[in-house]
């Protein structure tokens, strides 16, 4: 036979304390959540903005010599079409490059057994 007796104070007093600390638990996990979802993509943000100054800096600091070299070199002479025939196949080997790596099927995975 099953006894069922009222809780005493100490009890209902215990179960009052684990009840606050379960919600407590609760809000804290709800509000960290909430913290990560606004700290990633303030992150991400952050990241993608520096490498774009990255690649401006770059950009810029290769583009803007370049240029002012070519504008200062006279336009027909060797070192010019040299120039022009260097980029031009330069230009036909990556994109023949990056055309047989799109065709090429992937390589099948290896497995590596060891022996002792």
């Amino acid at each position: 036979m099953i006894r069922v007796t009222q809780p005493s104070m100490e009890q209902l007093a215990s179960l009052s304390t684990v009840w606050a600390v379960m919600q407590a638990a609760r809000a804290g996990a709800a509000d960290a959540s909430a913290a990560a979802r606004g700290f990633l993509p303030a992150v991400s943000q952050a990241f993608t903005g520096g490498l774009h100054s990255a690649g401006f800096a770059v950009g810029f600091a290769v583009t803007f010599p370049a240029y002012l070299v070519a504008r200062a070199v006279p336009q027909h002479n060797p070192l010019v079409y040299g120039l022009k025939d260097g980029g031009q196949a330069g230009l036909d080997l990556a994109r023949s490059t990056v055309a047989a790596a799109s065709a090429a099927p992937a390589p099948a995975p290896v497995l590596a057994i060891a022996s002792a």
